[in-house]
């Protein structure tokens, strides 16, 4: 740098010392001009516009602590890439932005994936679009929760006849509810469903909206801390496994390969990290998702932060899927794709060959 500024400085007085021929002059001039312009472009080799920008759509919850660790690490950036996240109270909002094209990457869980692949609306309306899962990232069976009020008569799971229960639509909820409801032997038709977003649950509970609510962590155990001794937890047998999948377009998959393999190698150095640092990931959380460090402590050991493709998410999808179709909630089967076929496995087999345990 300092041999450059040099040679300018020389260049300069040649420049006076030639001021009477114009001809030479100019020419001077003109690679002086030109190496100005050359060091100055040197200088911003580190600029920020050389990293890829990927838009992507997150919910707020633990199920991004990856996504989060990798923000904080600066592991997006280590593989080149500038992340501009969308936030939402859903995976299934995430989903219909990235059929609209104002996403690259979405984060979602299974039921409006199945949905999708189901030929569901809206997303059957998007003819040319073809959905790709391209990871897992966590599994858990400690998510979904039905609480209902203990002064609007309820006691167990039989009481919910004839009651009016809060979910939201088009998502994983309704699925666990169905199962709930067949695991305790009540019709479908005996109990008044409410569609509800999420973030709404709470004031929908408290303020006798409802008698009760489906709802999925942490979202189940604050309002369970806030109303306390008049909500509970209705007992399910059963239980329910719950994924978080990175899914996107096959379009963008095929002119941006290694922009998905970079994505999941920065994830996978987020969930090493997080491995190794539990408690340092669980504040960060505890902050992201404005959910006490309490209820993470204890949401913890039912979560598995693991980047794969595997039979178990290949099962639940597939069992998941039947039960849609069952229901009869699409009227054209023609547009239905098969959940192995929807399986993006190139970018996992680079990033983390060992999370897949499946025969592709």
């Amino acid at each position: 740098m300092y041999e450059t500024t040099f040679s300018i400085q020389a260049n300069l007085m040649d420049v006076f010392l030639i001021k009477n021929n114009h001809t030479a002059f100019f020419m001077k001039l003109t690679s002086i001009l030109a190496l100005v312009l050359l060091v100055g472009c040197n200088s911003n080799d580190d600029d920020s516009s050389d990293l890829t920008t990927v838009r992507v759509g997150v919910t707020t919850f633990w199920g991004e602590a990856a996504y989060y660790i990798a923000q904080s690490e600066g592991f997006f950036e280590e593989e080149g890439l500038e992340i501009i996240d969308h936030p939402h109270s859903a995976g299934r909002e995430s989903l219909k932005e990235l059929y609209q094209g104002k996403l690259d990457i979405a984060h979602v869980a299974e039921i409006p994936v199945v949905r999708a692949l189901s030929g569901a609306l809206p997303y059957s309306k998007y003819d040319e679009f073809n959905l790709k899962i391209f990871t897992g990232m966590i599994y858990t069976s400690n998510s979904q929760k039905v609480i209902a009020r203990r002064d609007h008569g309820i006691e167990n799971p039989q009481d919910l006849r004839n009651k009016k229960v809060g979910l939201y639509y088009e998502t994983t909820s309704e699925y666990f509810f169905d199962t709930f409801l067949l695991e305790h032997g009540i019709p479908e038709k005996q109990v008044e469903k409410v569609n509800i977003d999420i973030s709404e649950h709470y004031k929908a509970l408290k303020n006798g909206q409802v008698d009760a609510v489906v709802s999925w962590e942490p979202h189940a155990s604050q309002i369970l801390k806030k109303l306390k001794n008049n909500t509970f937890k209705l007992n399910s047998v059963l239980g329910h496994s719950t994924l978080w999948l990175g899914v996107s377009s096959e379009t963008y998959i095929q002119q941006h390969p290694e922009t998905i393999v970079k994505y999941l190698r920065a994830l996978k150095k987020a969930q090493d990290y997080i491995k190794h640092h539990p408690e340092e990931t669980k504040t960060l959380v505890s902050q992201k998702t404005k959910t006490s460090l309490e209820t993470i402590e204890n949401l913890w050991p039912s979560i598995e932060y693991e980047l794969s493709i595997g039979q178990r998410m290949l099962s639940l999808l597939n069992e998941q899927q039947r039960w849609f179709m069952q229901e009869q909630r699409v009227a054209d089967t023609t547009k239905q794709s098969n959940v192995h076929n929807a399986i993006y496995f190139d970018a996992l087999q680079k990033a983390h060959p060992e999370g897949i345990t499946v025969i592709q």
